[in-house]
C-alpha cells in the first residue's frame, strides 16, 4: 500500500492558531506526534512529560499535550505527544475518535462511521 499521507487541520484547543499540516497516518502509533516547533508554533501548553515506545523499540520521553485536531471535516480536541519525531504523525487514537480508517486498496483515509463529537 505505501505511505498513506493526509492534511490535517491542527491548532490549540481553542482555534486561535491554526495551521494545515501535511501528516503521515501511522496505524502503528497510538496518538498524534508532532515536533516541538509545531507545538510551539501553535501555542500548545506542554503540560508534562510522559515514556513513549518507539516503533524501534526505544524508549524515549515525550511531552503531552492537547490539540485540536481535523481530518476530512471531523475534529476534536485530543491528547497528542510533542517530541523530535522526523515527521508529524496520526496515530489510531485520532482516527478512531473522527471515525475514519485506511482503506487498504486505495490507500485513502475514509469515513467508517458517522461522528457525532463537534468541538
Amino acid at each position: 500500500m505505501g505511505h498513506v499521507y493526509v492534511t490535517v487541520k491542527i491548532s490549540d484547543p481553542l482555534k486561535k492558531r491554526v495551521k494545515n499540516v501535511k501528516m503521515l497516518v501511522d496505524t502503528e502509533a497510538t496518538y498524534p506526534c508532532i515536533p516541538i516547533n509545531l507545538a510551539e508554533d501553535l501555542g500548545l501548553k506542554l503540560e508534562f512529560k510522559t515514556k513513549v515506545i518507539l516503533a524501534d523499540g526505544r524508549e524515549i520521553e515525550a511531552w503531552y499535550a492537547t490539540a485540536y485536531i481535523e481530518i476530512l471535516g471531523r475534529g476534536d480536541i485530543m491528547p497528542i505527544r510533542v517530541f523530535n519525531v522526523e515527521e508529524p504523525l496520526v496515530g489510531v487514537l485520532a482516527l478512531e475518535a473522527l471515525g475514519l480508517a485506511v482503506d487498504p486498496v486505495t490507500g485513502e483515509v475514509k469515513l467508517t462511521r458517522s461522528f457525532i463529537a463537534r468541538a
